[in-house]
């Protein structure tokens, strides 16, 4: 039998602001994660699941990433992110972190030169169209349309909020970055990926031709 890590391991899924508070802000944190990986380890989990602590706006709890590099503020720092992976190591706890690559946010420095230049290579990393005839009726999964329109007069598709444009997975330069950003986690030490909303990925191609 190929047996797999993954398939035998005992889950437990963390939203690191409702976890465990380290320092009495009165929100999660990763520190307050690394502090209690024995307690987790004595009942017996063997991988963590962990909710976004990406940097982020928060419009939608962290599922709106503005930088895949860096932590947000309320939840610590990348050097809390090295401590929390060292430590769920030494106590034989896999680390899996929720990653986000549907969409980023509108905050994330890719939409931003999209938006401000629309020359820039990162206007392909996105979708953009001049005209949407025909795909106005389109409703996003948060409610309204999935097409917002930006000062230079050309909409954005986005299949969640107005603040999530999706990524253009059709551009390999795009999809080289993102595979660059998760092979540095991974080299980090993170043991693997939940994949929100990746189904989007493919579905969103059909709907927006």
């Amino acid at each position: 039998m190929d047996r797999k890590w993954w398939k035998e391991a005992v889950f437990y899924q963390i939203y690191p602001r409702s976890f465990y508070d380290s320092n009495g802000d009165g929100i999660g944190d990763l520190k307050g994660i690394t502090e209690k990986l024995p307690y987790l380890k004595e009942l017996g989990v063997t991988a963590v699941w962990i909710c976004p602590f990406f940097k982020s706006p928060m419009k939608d709890n962290g599922y709106d990433i503005s930088d895949y590099y860096d932590v947000n503020p309320e939840f610590g720092t990348i050097e809390d992110a090295d401590e929390l992976i060292r430590c769920a190591n030494e106590n034989g706890i896999k680390i899996i972190m929720d990653m986000v690559i549907n969409h980023t946010s509108d905050q994330h420095r890719w939409f931003q030169e999209a938006c401000r230049d629309r020359h820039s290579k990162y206007r392909n990393y996105y979708i953009f169209k001049d005209n949407i005839d025909g795909l106005a009726d389109l409703r996003s999964n948060f409610g309204g349309s999935t097409w917002t329109q930006i000062e230079d007069g050309s909409w954005y598709f986005h299949s969640f909020a107005k603040e999530q444009p999706d990524l253009n997975w059709e551009c390999e330069e795009m999809r080289q970055e993102l595979y660059d950003m998760m092979n540095w986690w991974l080299e980090k030490g993170v043991d693997g990926f939940r994949m929100d909303a990746v189904s989007y990925t493919h579905l969103r191609a059909h709907e927006t031709e």
